[in-house]
């Protein structure tokens, strides 16, 4: 029996540990703090999450070594891109504007990347 679980374990696709990554390159305003942006941010996946059963995740990176040391990245982790879309929809209605003006007022966003990431 135990043998029979293992084998339909490993069988399971590596598609189920695949997830949809965001990336974000911003800068701060003028007057704006990276401590503000997560504090922000904090707030940001909070209400994003009490949105959906599934689940975000986000990371501030700052710089340590770079061309821009002024600038920073948030990397944000959703399920699969139907997820992402889904959370999207929500913001572009207006769910969650006022966190969006929050972070309109200390960064500015660049540029944007979306990956779908698979563990290896």
């Amino acid at each position: 029996m135990k043998k029979i679980l293992m084998i339909a374990l490993l069988s399971i696709p590596l598609s189920t540990f695949a997830s949809t990554l965001v990336i974000l390159e911003c800068e701060l305003l003028e007057g704006g703090t990276i401590e503000e942006v997560k504090r922000i941010n904090s707030e940001w996946v909070k209400s994003v999450n009490d949105m959906n059963e599934k689940k975000v995740s986000s990371q501030v990176l700052e710089a340590v070594l770079s061309d821009n040391t002024e600038g920073f990245m948030y990397i944000d982790s959703y399920e699969d891109s139907i997820h992402w879309g889904q959370i999207r929809y929500e913001i572009k209605n207006g769910s969650i504007q006022n966190i969006d003006e929050q972070f309109d007022s200390v960064s500015k966003c660049t540029s944007g990347k979306m990956y779908d990431a698979e563990q290896s």
